[in-house]
């Protein structure tokens, strides 16, 4: 059907309908003037009541009727420019003319930013894997002032230095004995155990030098108070948490009866630290930095809290190595959750609450990074893949 014969159906039907409105007005008895009397009788009726004369039925006949009249005035319009297009362009011309081409400006404020591009890319991947080839990963920190994370490769004795922006790798230190566990303090000192040995180093980062800090039996996990000058170090063979002076080397034993097997150590700033375990039980361990007391925080059956960290706002998340998974706990009432998993055999744990990365390192030498926001969405992250 062309647009013509659309148009002239529509105005054939609004004109008969005009026809049937004018025919009804002037055949219906009672139609036309109405008395004043009548008028006077309808006006002083409910007005919630429907009349009971025709007569309101006549004025919407006579509201109708030029209704219609207009719609085939339309129609007949419209057939009009659907005949000659060049009408509408003739109009569209005219306005041009008198108003002249319309103008657009961008604003500085408006323009695409480079900042915002970056932050729209990182915001589309939860997750990268970062770096491979770094040997059999137990420890794990970052420093975020250098865009850097030190994993510790326990197998090879080495802390290497993978820039977390490009995953670009290094060797930071060797030579360091069977490395547990790693802590920086961002003014270029790292903090390294040797759990063969019972050591606790100082690792220079930029020559790679180390010295012994203190002799601790089974040292494995460590934590930094930069503060107070202290490290926290986890006996794995006592069951013990051990508090270092820095540099000096002072040993204070902060709480025992922690059972073999407990490894990582992190602390809120608030006096408590977090220590989690990973053989025996899959516990993680509040305990209070000034009388030594601990109470059991979240128990993870079946799984393993080898390293523990912090965000600062209740949360802990810690790594089961057994089943590859990451675990977000609530340290109020010990709820958890899986954020994410496919991890592989993953024994080292950072978070950089500055900009928003969950770091993992596992045995089979990778680094992974993971998007925080990401983590503590409903459903997590899910299963990590290459």
């Amino acid at each position: 059907m062309s647009f013509k014969n659309i148009f002239d159906n529509g105005g054939n039907e609004a004109g008969s309908a005009d026809q049937s409105a004018q025919k009804l007005n002037k055949d219906t008895p009672g139609a036309g003037d109405v008395s004043e009397a009548v008028r006077k009788l309808e006006s002083e009726r409910d007005p919630w009541l429907v009349r009971q004369t025709a007569h309101g039925a006549f004025d919407v006949m006579g509201f109708l009727s030029p209704l219609f009249q207009s719609t085939q005035g339309v129609a007949a319009a419209q057939r009009q420019v659907s005949e000659d297009p060049g009408s509408t362009s003739k109009m569209a011309s005219s306005t041009t003319k008198a108003f002249g081409p319309p103008k657009v400006t961008i604003s500085d404020e408006d323009m695409p930013k480079l900042e915002d591009l970056s932050k729209l890319i990182a915001n589309k991947r939860s997750y990268a894997l970062l770096a491979t080839g770094l040997g059999t990963s137990e420890g794990l920190a970052v420093d975020p002032s250098r865009n850097t994370a030190y994993v510790a490769d326990r197998g090879g004795q080495k802390l290497s230095a993978v820039k977390d922006d490009t995953g670009a790798q290094r060797v930071a230190a060797s030579t360091l004995g069977d490395v547990g566990d790693v802590e920086v303090d961002r003014q270029n000192t790292a903090y390294a155990t040797d759990w063969v040995s019972g050591r606790l180093l100082a690792v220079n980062l930029s020559d790679g030098t180390s010295r012994k800090i203190a002799d601790v039996p089974g040292a494995y996990g460590v934590a930094l108070d930069v503060a107070a000058n202290k490290a926290y170090v986890a006996s794995w063979t006592d069951g013990q948490l051990i508090a270092v002076d820095l540099p000096g080397g002072q040993k204070t034993t902060i709480a025992t009866g922690l059972g073999q097997g407990i490894a990582g150590v992190a602390l809120d700033g608030k006096g408590k630290a977090y220590v989690g375990q990973k053989d025996n039980g899959g516990k993680l361990y509040e305990i209070s930095l000034a009388d030594g007391t601990k109470r059991v925080a979240a128990t993870l059956t079946g799984a393993s809290t080898i390293r523990v960290a912090l965000d600062g706002a209740g949360r802990a998340y810690t790594i089961d190595h057994v089943n590859g998974r990451l675990y977000e706990i609530t340290l109020a009432d010990g709820a958890q959750r899986v954020v994410a998993s496919g991890l592989g055999t993953c024994e080292g744990l950072a978070l950089d609450t500055v900009s928003g990365w969950i770091y993992v390192s596992n045995r089979e030498g990778q680094l992974w990074q993971i998007d925080r926001r990401a983590a503590q969405a409903l459903g997590g992250v899910g299963k990590l893949a290459p």
